[in-house]
Protein backbone atom coordinates (compact mmCIF):
# COMPACT_ATOMS: atom_id res chain seq x y z
CA UNK A 1 0.00 0.00 0.00
CA UNK A 2 1.00 3.61 -0.52
CA UNK A 3 1.54 4.46 3.14
CA UNK A 4 3.71 1.40 3.61
CA UNK A 5 5.91 2.56 0.75
CA UNK A 6 6.38 5.94 2.37
CA UNK A 7 7.36 4.26 5.62
CA UNK A 8 9.88 2.08 3.85
CA UNK A 9 11.25 5.13 2.03
CA UNK A 10 11.62 7.04 5.27
CA UNK A 11 13.45 4.11 6.81
CA UNK A 12 15.83 4.01 3.84
CA UNK A 13 16.57 7.71 4.32
CA UNK A 14 17.36 7.14 8.00
CA UNK A 15 19.70 4.29 7.14
CA UNK A 16 21.57 6.61 4.78
CA UNK A 17 22.13 9.28 7.44
CA UNK A 18 25.35 7.89 8.93
CA UNK A 19 27.05 7.93 5.51
CA UNK A 20 26.03 11.54 4.96
CA UNK A 21 27.27 12.45 8.43
CA UNK A 22 30.72 11.18 7.48
CA UNK A 23 30.71 13.20 4.27
CA UNK A 24 29.97 10.19 2.07
CA UNK A 25 27.39 10.84 -0.66
CA UNK A 26 24.68 8.14 -0.85
CA UNK A 27 24.38 6.30 -4.16
CA UNK A 28 22.56 8.17 -6.92
CA UNK A 29 19.86 5.50 -7.16
CA UNK A 30 19.08 5.80 -3.47
CA UNK A 31 18.89 9.59 -3.70
CA UNK A 32 16.57 9.34 -6.71
CA UNK A 33 14.33 6.86 -4.90
CA UNK A 34 14.15 9.16 -1.90
CA UNK A 35 13.11 12.08 -4.11
CA UNK A 36 10.42 9.94 -5.79
CA UNK A 37 9.00 8.87 -2.43
CA UNK A 38 8.87 12.48 -1.24
CA UNK A 39 7.17 13.61 -4.44
CA UNK A 40 4.64 10.79 -4.28
CA UNK A 41 3.89 11.56 -0.65
CA UNK A 42 3.36 15.24 -1.44
CA UNK A 43 1.07 14.42 -4.39
CA UNK A 44 -0.97 12.05 -2.26
CA UNK A 45 -1.37 14.54 0.58
CA UNK A 46 -2.56 17.20 -1.86
CA UNK A 47 -5.08 14.76 -3.34
CA UNK A 48 -6.45 13.83 0.08
CA UNK A 49 -6.86 17.48 1.09
CA UNK A 50 -8.57 18.38 -2.20
CA UNK A 51 -10.93 15.40 -1.86
CA UNK A 52 -11.74 16.36 1.72
CA UNK A 53 -12.69 19.84 0.57
CA UNK A 54 -15.19 18.29 -1.86
CA UNK A 55 -16.47 16.23 1.07
CA UNK A 56 -18.27 13.42 -0.74
CA UNK A 57 -18.15 10.85 -3.51
CA UNK A 58 -21.17 9.64 -5.50
CA UNK A 59 -21.08 5.87 -6.11
CA UNK A 60 -23.15 3.34 -8.04
CA UNK A 61 -23.05 -0.32 -6.97
CA UNK A 62 -24.65 -2.25 -9.82
CA UNK A 63 -25.20 -5.98 -9.49
CA UNK A 64 -25.55 -8.57 -6.74
CA UNK A 65 -21.98 -8.66 -5.49
CA UNK A 66 -21.40 -4.86 -5.59
CA UNK A 67 -24.60 -4.36 -3.56
CA UNK A 68 -22.91 -6.21 -0.73
CA UNK A 69 -20.06 -3.68 -0.79
CA UNK A 70 -22.34 -1.01 0.64
CA UNK A 71 -21.32 -2.30 4.07
CA UNK A 72 -17.63 -1.89 3.18
CA UNK A 73 -17.61 1.66 1.79
CA UNK A 74 -18.00 3.36 5.22
CA UNK A 75 -14.34 2.38 5.74
CA UNK A 76 -13.47 5.12 3.22
CA UNK A 77 -15.36 7.69 5.29
CA UNK A 78 -13.67 6.49 8.46
CA UNK A 79 -10.21 6.80 6.90
CA UNK A 80 -10.59 10.11 5.07
CA UNK A 81 -13.66 11.80 6.55
CA UNK A 82 -15.33 11.89 3.12
CA UNK A 83 -18.97 10.85 2.82
CA UNK A 84 -19.93 8.10 0.34
CA UNK A 85 -23.40 8.39 -1.19
CA UNK A 86 -24.17 5.10 -2.90
CA UNK A 87 -27.02 3.79 -5.02
CA UNK A 88 -27.75 0.13 -5.76
CA UNK A 89 -30.07 -1.52 -8.24
CA UNK A 90 -30.28 -2.18 -11.96
CA UNK A 91 -27.30 -0.99 -14.00
CA UNK A 92 -29.56 -0.39 -16.99
CA UNK A 93 -31.85 1.78 -14.90
CA UNK A 94 -28.92 3.82 -13.64
CA UNK A 95 -27.46 4.22 -17.11
CA UNK A 96 -30.83 5.45 -18.42
CA UNK A 97 -31.06 7.97 -15.58
CA UNK A 98 -27.54 9.27 -16.16
CA UNK A 99 -28.19 9.71 -19.87
CA UNK A 100 -31.36 11.66 -19.13
CA UNK A 101 -29.56 13.86 -16.59
CA UNK A 102 -26.76 14.64 -19.01
CA UNK A 103 -29.21 15.90 -21.60
CA UNK A 104 -30.07 18.74 -19.21
CA UNK A 105 -26.48 19.32 -18.10
CA UNK A 106 -26.53 17.45 -14.78
CA UNK A 107 -23.56 15.28 -13.74
CA UNK A 108 -24.22 13.36 -10.54
CA UNK A 109 -22.01 10.24 -10.46
CA UNK A 110 -18.29 9.83 -9.71
CA UNK A 111 -17.57 6.09 -9.58
CA UNK A 112 -19.32 2.96 -10.84
CA UNK A 113 -18.67 -0.57 -9.53
CA UNK A 114 -20.51 -3.26 -11.45
CA UNK A 115 -20.74 -5.50 -14.49
CA UNK A 116 -19.03 -4.70 -17.76
CA UNK A 117 -22.01 -5.42 -20.03
CA UNK A 118 -23.84 -2.15 -19.41
CA UNK A 119 -20.57 -0.27 -19.63
CA UNK A 120 -19.68 -1.83 -22.98
CA UNK A 121 -23.14 -1.45 -24.51
CA UNK A 122 -24.25 1.91 -23.09
CA UNK A 123 -21.72 3.85 -21.03
CA UNK A 124 -18.75 3.66 -23.41
CA UNK A 125 -20.65 4.24 -26.67
CA UNK A 126 -22.27 7.31 -25.11
CA UNK A 127 -18.92 8.67 -23.83
CA UNK A 128 -19.99 8.44 -20.19
CA UNK A 129 -16.72 7.03 -18.84
CA UNK A 130 -13.31 8.63 -18.29
CA UNK A 131 -10.02 6.73 -18.69
CA UNK A 132 -9.56 5.21 -15.24
CA UNK A 133 -5.97 4.37 -16.11
CA UNK A 134 -5.13 8.11 -15.94
CA UNK A 135 -6.44 8.35 -12.36
CA UNK A 136 -4.19 5.72 -10.81
CA UNK A 137 -1.55 7.42 -8.65
CA UNK A 138 -0.85 4.95 -5.82
CA UNK A 139 2.43 3.23 -6.81
CA UNK A 140 1.25 -0.06 -5.31
CA UNK A 141 -1.95 0.04 -7.35
CA UNK A 142 -0.10 0.89 -10.56
CA UNK A 143 2.57 -1.79 -10.02
CA UNK A 144 1.82 -4.68 -12.47
CA UNK A 145 3.66 -7.12 -10.21
CA UNK A 146 0.89 -6.76 -7.64
CA UNK A 147 -1.73 -8.14 -10.04
CA UNK A 148 -2.66 -11.53 -11.53
CA UNK A 149 -0.58 -12.40 -14.60
CA UNK A 150 1.62 -9.38 -13.91
CA UNK A 151 -0.75 -6.77 -15.32
CA UNK A 152 -3.78 -4.63 -14.66
CA UNK A 153 -6.82 -6.10 -16.42
CA UNK A 154 -9.10 -3.87 -18.48
CA UNK A 155 -12.33 -5.24 -19.95
CA UNK A 156 -12.72 -2.76 -22.79
CA UNK A 157 -11.23 -2.62 -26.29
CA UNK A 158 -8.89 0.29 -25.55
CA UNK A 159 -7.75 -1.08 -22.18
CA UNK A 160 -8.39 2.21 -20.37
CA UNK A 161 -11.91 2.43 -18.99
CA UNK A 162 -13.21 -0.73 -17.29
CA UNK A 163 -10.73 -2.00 -14.73
CA UNK A 164 -11.43 -5.55 -13.54
CA UNK A 165 -10.32 -5.96 -9.94
CA UNK A 166 -11.79 -9.35 -9.08
CA UNK A 167 -12.75 -12.70 -10.58
CA UNK A 168 -13.53 -16.28 -9.66
CA UNK A 169 -13.95 -19.63 -11.42
CA UNK A 170 -17.21 -19.68 -13.38
CA UNK A 171 -19.60 -22.34 -12.12
CA UNK A 172 -22.11 -23.21 -14.82
CA UNK A 173 -23.64 -26.40 -13.42
CA UNK A 174 -25.69 -27.12 -10.28
CA UNK A 175 -27.24 -30.51 -9.50
CA UNK A 176 -29.88 -32.16 -7.35
CA UNK A 177 -27.79 -34.61 -5.32
CA UNK A 178 -30.68 -37.09 -5.01
CA UNK A 179 -30.84 -37.41 -8.78
CA UNK A 180 -27.29 -36.83 -10.01
CA UNK A 181 -23.88 -37.94 -8.80
CA UNK A 182 -21.09 -35.38 -9.33
CA UNK A 183 -19.07 -38.14 -11.02
CA UNK A 184 -21.80 -38.41 -13.69
CA UNK A 185 -20.58 -35.14 -15.18
CA UNK A 186 -16.89 -35.07 -16.07
CA UNK A 187 -17.22 -33.11 -19.30
CA UNK A 188 -19.68 -30.63 -20.77
CA UNK A 189 -20.46 -33.30 -23.36
CA UNK A 190 -21.80 -35.55 -20.57
CA UNK A 191 -24.69 -33.07 -20.28
CA UNK A 192 -25.86 -34.21 -23.73
CA UNK A 193 -26.47 -37.77 -22.56
CA UNK A 194 -30.09 -38.67 -23.50
CA UNK A 195 -30.79 -39.59 -19.87
CA UNK A 196 -30.76 -35.85 -19.02
CA UNK A 197 -33.28 -34.94 -21.72
CA UNK A 198 -36.09 -32.87 -20.20
CA UNK A 199 -34.27 -32.78 -16.87
CA UNK A 200 -32.27 -29.55 -17.29
CA UNK A 201 -33.47 -26.11 -16.22
CA UNK A 202 -31.42 -23.03 -17.12
CA UNK A 203 -31.34 -19.32 -17.58
CA UNK A 204 -30.65 -18.48 -21.18
CA UNK A 205 -26.94 -18.58 -22.07
CA UNK A 206 -27.69 -15.75 -24.54
CA UNK A 207 -28.58 -13.15 -21.90
CA UNK A 208 -25.96 -10.48 -21.25
CA UNK A 209 -25.55 -11.48 -17.61
CA UNK A 210 -24.49 -14.99 -18.64
CA UNK A 211 -21.81 -13.84 -21.08
CA UNK A 212 -18.96 -14.37 -18.61
CA UNK A 213 -19.63 -18.11 -18.55
CA UNK A 214 -21.47 -18.86 -21.80
CA UNK A 215 -19.31 -16.99 -24.32
CA UNK A 216 -16.07 -18.67 -23.12
CA UNK A 217 -17.76 -22.03 -23.77
CA UNK A 218 -18.80 -20.86 -27.23
CA UNK A 219 -15.19 -19.85 -27.94
CA UNK A 220 -13.76 -23.04 -26.46
CA UNK A 221 -12.38 -25.29 -29.25
CA UNK A 222 -13.58 -28.40 -27.40
CA UNK A 223 -17.11 -27.09 -26.67
CA UNK A 224 -18.13 -24.41 -29.16
CA UNK A 225 -21.19 -23.79 -31.31
CA UNK A 226 -21.83 -27.47 -31.98
CA UNK A 227 -22.28 -28.19 -28.27
CA UNK A 228 -24.76 -25.32 -27.81
CA UNK A 229 -26.76 -26.41 -30.86
CA UNK A 230 -27.09 -29.94 -29.55
CA UNK A 231 -27.84 -28.73 -26.01
CA UNK A 232 -30.59 -26.39 -27.22
CA UNK A 233 -32.11 -28.77 -29.78
CA UNK A 234 -31.73 -32.22 -28.28
CA UNK A 235 -32.02 -31.83 -24.51
CA UNK A 236 -35.50 -30.27 -24.19
CA UNK A 237 -34.07 -27.65 -21.80
CA UNK A 238 -36.51 -25.53 -19.80
CA UNK A 239 -35.43 -21.88 -19.98
CA UNK A 240 -36.52 -19.53 -17.18
CA UNK A 241 -35.97 -15.86 -16.39
CA UNK A 242 -36.01 -16.21 -12.60
CA UNK A 243 -32.94 -17.98 -11.17
CA UNK A 244 -34.69 -18.44 -7.81
CA UNK A 245 -37.55 -20.29 -9.48
CA UNK A 246 -35.10 -22.54 -11.33
CA UNK A 247 -33.27 -23.43 -8.13
CA UNK A 248 -36.51 -24.16 -6.26
CA UNK A 249 -37.53 -26.56 -9.03
CA UNK A 250 -34.08 -28.14 -8.82
CA UNK A 251 -34.40 -28.53 -5.04
CA UNK A 252 -37.82 -30.15 -5.37
CA UNK A 253 -36.53 -32.67 -7.90
CA UNK A 254 -38.55 -31.38 -10.81
CA UNK A 255 -35.22 -31.07 -12.61
CA UNK A 256 -31.91 -32.87 -12.11
CA UNK A 257 -29.50 -30.24 -13.43
CA UNK A 258 -29.49 -26.43 -13.37
CA UNK A 259 -27.29 -24.24 -15.57
CA UNK A 260 -26.16 -20.66 -16.28
CA UNK A 261 -26.50 -18.08 -13.55
CA UNK A 262 -27.99 -20.14 -10.71
CA UNK A 263 -24.98 -20.00 -8.39
CA UNK A 264 -26.06 -17.54 -5.67
CA UNK A 265 -29.57 -18.93 -5.00
CA UNK A 266 -28.24 -22.48 -5.35
CA UNK A 267 -25.63 -21.84 -2.66
CA UNK A 268 -28.28 -20.32 -0.41
CA UNK A 269 -30.56 -23.35 -0.72
CA UNK A 270 -27.64 -25.75 -0.34
CA UNK A 271 -26.71 -24.02 2.93
CA UNK A 272 -30.31 -24.46 4.10
CA UNK A 273 -30.05 -28.22 3.72
CA UNK A 274 -31.76 -28.78 0.38
CA UNK A 275 -30.36 -31.61 -1.80
CA UNK A 276 -28.45 -29.23 -4.05
CA UNK A 277 -24.81 -28.94 -5.01
CA UNK A 278 -24.26 -25.39 -6.28
CA UNK A 279 -21.12 -26.31 -8.18
CA UNK A 280 -19.28 -29.50 -9.11
CA UNK A 281 -16.37 -30.34 -6.80
CA UNK A 282 -14.04 -31.18 -9.67
CA UNK A 283 -12.69 -29.49 -12.79
CA UNK A 284 -14.36 -30.59 -16.01
CA UNK A 285 -12.30 -32.09 -18.82
CA UNK A 286 -12.46 -28.83 -20.81
CA UNK A 287 -10.88 -26.81 -18.01
CA UNK A 288 -11.91 -23.70 -16.09
CA UNK A 289 -12.90 -20.15 -16.91
CA UNK A 290 -12.36 -17.06 -14.79
CA UNK A 291 -15.36 -14.77 -14.73
CA UNK A 292 -15.19 -11.17 -13.50
CA UNK A 293 -18.94 -10.96 -12.99
CA UNK A 294 -19.49 -7.47 -11.52
CA UNK A 295 -16.02 -6.94 -10.02
CA UNK A 296 -15.18 -3.94 -12.21
CA UNK A 297 -14.58 -0.29 -11.33
CA UNK A 298 -15.11 2.67 -13.64
CA UNK A 299 -14.63 6.44 -13.48
CA UNK A 300 -17.67 8.34 -14.72
CA UNK A 301 -16.88 11.18 -17.10
CA UNK A 302 -17.27 14.78 -15.83
CA UNK A 303 -17.59 13.79 -12.16
CA UNK A 304 -19.06 16.24 -9.63
CA UNK A 305 -16.22 15.42 -7.20
CA UNK A 306 -13.10 14.74 -9.30
CA UNK A 307 -10.59 14.59 -6.45
CA UNK A 308 -12.81 12.40 -4.29
CA UNK A 309 -13.36 10.21 -7.34
CA UNK A 310 -9.62 9.79 -7.84
CA UNK A 311 -8.97 9.11 -4.16
CA UNK A 312 -11.81 6.59 -3.89
CA UNK A 313 -10.60 4.63 -6.94
CA UNK A 314 -7.05 4.34 -5.60
CA UNK A 315 -8.40 3.40 -2.17
CA UNK A 316 -10.68 0.75 -3.69
CA UNK A 317 -7.76 -0.90 -5.49
CA UNK A 318 -5.39 -0.95 -2.51
CA UNK A 319 -4.46 -4.18 -0.76
CA UNK A 320 -6.32 -3.11 2.39
CA UNK A 321 -9.58 -2.38 0.56
CA UNK A 322 -9.38 -5.33 -1.81
CA UNK A 323 -9.12 -7.58 1.24
CA UNK A 324 -12.19 -5.88 2.68
CA UNK A 325 -14.08 -6.10 -0.62
CA UNK A 326 -13.59 -9.83 -1.12
CA UNK A 327 -14.49 -10.57 2.50
CA UNK A 328 -17.67 -8.53 2.05
CA UNK A 329 -18.59 -9.54 -1.51
CA UNK A 330 -17.81 -13.21 -0.77
CA UNK A 331 -18.08 -14.49 -4.36
CA UNK A 332 -15.00 -12.97 -6.05
CA UNK A 333 -11.30 -13.32 -5.42
CA UNK A 334 -9.14 -10.24 -5.86
CA UNK A 335 -6.82 -10.05 -8.85
CA UNK A 336 -4.29 -8.48 -6.49
CA UNK A 337 -1.81 -11.19 -5.64
CA UNK A 338 -0.92 -9.74 -2.22
CA UNK A 339 -4.43 -10.12 -0.78
CA UNK A 340 -4.56 -12.96 1.81
CA UNK A 341 -5.95 -16.15 0.27
CA UNK A 342 -8.07 -17.00 3.31
CA UNK A 343 -10.15 -13.84 2.81
CA UNK A 344 -12.31 -15.65 0.23
CA UNK A 345 -14.06 -19.02 0.28
CA UNK A 346 -12.02 -21.87 -1.31
CA UNK A 347 -14.40 -22.36 -4.24
CA UNK A 348 -13.93 -18.73 -5.33
CA UNK A 349 -10.14 -18.60 -5.07
CA UNK A 350 -7.91 -18.07 -8.08
CA UNK A 351 -5.39 -20.88 -7.84
CA UNK A 352 -2.00 -20.19 -9.31
CA UNK A 353 -1.42 -23.92 -9.93
CA UNK A 354 -4.31 -24.01 -12.43
CA UNK A 355 -4.72 -22.67 -15.93
CA UNK A 356 -7.83 -20.64 -16.67
CA UNK A 357 -9.35 -19.11 -19.73
CA UNK A 358 -9.45 -15.40 -18.83
CA UNK A 359 -12.22 -13.97 -20.97
CA UNK A 360 -11.97 -10.44 -19.64
CA UNK A 361 -8.41 -10.26 -20.99
CA UNK A 362 -9.13 -11.92 -24.35
CA UNK A 363 -9.60 -9.41 -27.22
CA UNK A 364 -11.94 -11.84 -28.98
CA UNK A 365 -14.18 -11.96 -25.90
CA UNK A 366 -14.03 -8.20 -25.28
CA UNK A 367 -14.37 -6.91 -28.83
CA UNK A 368 -16.84 -9.46 -30.17
CA UNK A 369 -19.06 -10.17 -27.17
CA UNK A 370 -22.18 -8.79 -28.86
CA UNK A 371 -21.56 -10.93 -31.92
CA UNK A 372 -21.06 -14.05 -29.80
CA UNK A 373 -24.22 -13.38 -27.78
CA UNK A 374 -26.10 -12.91 -31.05
CA UNK A 375 -24.86 -16.33 -32.17
CA UNK A 376 -26.22 -17.82 -28.95
CA UNK A 377 -29.53 -15.98 -29.34
CA UNK A 378 -29.91 -17.36 -32.85
CA UNK A 379 -29.21 -20.88 -31.62
CA UNK A 380 -31.81 -20.54 -28.87
CA UNK A 381 -34.35 -18.92 -31.22
CA UNK A 382 -34.04 -21.68 -33.83
CA UNK A 383 -34.40 -24.33 -31.12
CA UNK A 384 -37.62 -22.69 -29.84
CA UNK A 385 -39.08 -22.58 -33.35
CA UNK A 386 -38.17 -26.22 -33.93
CA UNK A 387 -39.78 -27.18 -30.63
CA UNK A 388 -43.03 -25.36 -31.51
CA UNK A 389 -43.32 -27.20 -34.83
CA UNK A 390 -43.28 -30.58 -33.15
Amino acid sequence: MFREMVTHGALAAVLLMPAAAYGIEPPAAAKAASVQVAQASSEWDKLVKAAQREGKVELILGGQMPRKLRTAVPAFTKKYGIKVNYQTGSSRRHSARIRAERKIGRYTVDVWIGGANTALSILLPNKMLAPIKDLLVDPEVKNPARWYQGKLHFTDPEGRYILTWGASPAYVIAINTNLVKPSDIKSYWDLLDPKWKGKIVARSPARRGAAGSSVPLLLHPKVGKKWFERWANEMDVTIVRDSRQAVEWLALGRFSIGMFGLGTPAEEMQSQGFPILAYLPHVLKEGETLSASAANIMAVDRPPNPNAQKLFINWALSKETQTLFIKTGKTSDSLRMDVPEDAVAPQYRIRLDRKYYVGFSDPNFINNQRKHLKTLRNIMKKARKKKKKK
